[in-house]
């Protein structure tokens, strides 16, 4: 399902959201990473208005290069929720790694870190019988910007219909601390590291061309070199939107 920008209400959206998580979640705890960013402070928000906080168990996953800043944001996000953010350092396991496969490459470094915290949050769900919530958004979801088996690895999205523009929408609309909300998005993956230009373009004008591009059923053209650039990312991170390719002739529900 996707929402146009035109139409999107904050609190319609939140409605329809709370009815998918109670829905999926059923009786069972929320487990989720939180970053310090927009997305993950809103998908904590919507999981502890609609569960309650006892039924939301909040990591933060920080290692010796995470901006100050980010533990600052994710303890006033724990302050306005009312919930404990757990700290769980992971430069012991990330050093292991680049140590072991001598990592020089701050990407591939960045892929590690990001499977690694999903390796962490699946050992809470599995210990606490819970399902790991996801923070993708569309925005991210379709130029394949999430790491393969690592944020990109939950149960359930419950934002990945909405335009990151959107997203900032629904912080507000849920209170979500202003130095979240203003902050320059990033993964936190290395250092002084910023979506946008890694991306090189803006949300903005990338979530433009993609309800453009969605609204004509993926024929859209591009108009400019910026765009050109958005359409491949789309297309050449398709692999990430797939289940792995097998022989397998049907599913087996």
């Amino acid at each position: 399902m996707k929402i146009a920008m035109a139409d999107f209400s904050p609190s319609s959206a939140f409605k329809e959201i709370s009815n998918f998580l109670m829905t999926e979640i059923g009786e069972k705890k929320a487990i989720i990473g939180i970053s310090g960013g927009i997305d993950s402070a809103v998908v904590a928000s919507l999981l502890v208005r609609t569960l309650g906080r006892e039924r939301v168990i909040a990591l933060f996953m920080p290692d010796s290069r995470t901006s100050p800043s980010d533990a600052a944001d994710v303890a006033s996000l724990g302050d306005s929720l009312g919930i404990n953010i757990c700290k769980v350092d992971i430069t012991p396991v990330t050093g292991a790694f680049s140590t072991l496969l001598s990592v020089n490459d701050p990407r591939l470094l960045g892929n590690i870190k990001s499977r690694t915290r999903m390796i962490i949050l699946y050992y809470h769900a599995n210990l606490h019988n819970g399902l790991v919530i996801g923070t993708t958004n569309r925005s991210e979801y379709l130029t394949g910007y999430f790491t393969k088996f690592g944020d990109g690895a939950c149960d359930l999205e419950p934002i990945m219909h909405l335009y990151k523009h959107q997203v900032r929408s629904l912080a507000s609309f849920l209170g979500v601390p202003e130095s979240i909300i203003r902050k320059s998005p990033s993964a936190g993956l290395w250092e002084s590291q910023t979506d946008e230009s890694e991306m090189g373009f803006t949300y903005e004008h990338l979530d433009a061309f993609l309800e453009r591009y969605e609204s004509n059923q993926g024929s859209a053209k591009p108009l400019n070199e910026e765009e050109t650039r958005m359409l491949s990312l789309v297309k050449g991170s398709s692999h990430k939107r797939k289940p792995p390719r097998s022989l397998l002739e049907s599913e087996i529900r």
